[in-house]
């Protein structure tokens, strides 16, 4: 079954392809804390840039668990990258910011193939 998921991985990995069907200009951004010398001080926050291979779709209006939610935003789907994306990282769509306030795994159980993100406007 594994097979399976891993040939999904890798269709997803050539469709999403900025040479084919997907976009340039979709970066996951990991805001890294560090914490301070000293206990009064604030940490410092680095940012990590992991560019993306995938979709960004303008959207009014989604399904979520059933409901649907009427709000504005990017739906971007992309392959897995380097690292986990969690709902407290951002994606950054041609250089603008947004918080992510819904993520999904494709498929939800087994291998990920790809990622499901939507970022509020």
């Amino acid at each position: 079954m594994s097979e399976f998921y891993d040939e999904m991985e890798d269709m997803v990995q050539e469709v999403l392809d900025v040479s084919e069907l997907g976009q340039d200009g979709i970066i996951l951004i990991v805001k890294v804390k560090t914490p301070a010398a000293n206990s009064w001080d604030k940490p410092t926050t680095v940012p990590a840039s992991y560019p993306l291979r995938g979709a960004a779709k303008r959207v009014n209006q989604r399904y979520e668990n059933g409901a649907l939610i009427v709000a504005t935003g990017d739906l971007v789907t992309f392959a897995p990258p380097e690292i986990e994306p969690k709902v407290e990282h951002f994606i950054s769509i041609n250089g603008n910011e947004r918080a992510i306030t819904s993520l999904k795994r494709i498929p939800s159980a087994g291998t990920v193939v790809a990622w499901q993100a939507f970022c509020e406007l």
